[in-house]
């Protein structure tokens, strides 16, 4: 599954939790889904939605919710297709749960968002929120290990280095 490397979340669809700024990725499926930011990269994300198109084919699950997204919202004139929508929500829900039980914090907005909004599953705002928490927990934990490591590596080169 391609790893998005985002510096700060994407807020999917709008939806916008535990105080997140929306920013726009790259060139990539959490782009054409930022509800916040689309059109601030609405013309990189057409460019490469093709892209996304062949990896929601090859199963990756963001690429999924974001076609699921693109065809439900209807953005950039797209039609909308309710059944493709709801076709492609249910296809990515497996892999968004397990990427998020991971910590990926793309799969954890977007899977937020499809339980706070009833899309491809029964609407259940507290799982939107307990998925983010987990997610804010993942990202504080993650944070923290790359402080330490950076912590060791800076000590090791001052040691060396004496």
């Amino acid at each position: 599954m391609k790893t998005f490397a985002l510096i700060s979340m994407v807020a999917l669809s709008g939806f916008v939790a535990a105080g997140a700024e929306a920013t726009p990725a790259k060139t990539d499926a959490a782009c054409c889904t930022n509800g916040a930011n689309a059109a601030k990269c609405d013309d990189q994300c057409w460019l490469d939605i093709e892209t996304i198109t062949v990896e929601a084919a090859n199963g990756d699950p963001i690429a999924q919710y974001a076609i699921a997204w693109i065809t439900d919202s209807g953005i950039n004139n797209t039609p909308k297709d309710p059944e493709k929508a709801k076709e492609m929500y249910t296809k990515a829900l497996p892999g968004l749960e397990k990427a998020a039980k991971e910590g990926n914090p793309t799969a954890c907005y977007a899977l937020a968002n499809m339980y706070a909004n009833g899309k491809g599953v029964e609407k259940n705002p507290e799982k939107a929120k307990e998925i983010m928490a987990h997610c804010k927990d993942c990202m504080k934990k993650k944070a923290a290990e790359k402080e330490a490591a950076e912590k060791t590596s800076q000590e090791q080169s001052q040691s060396s280095g004496m």
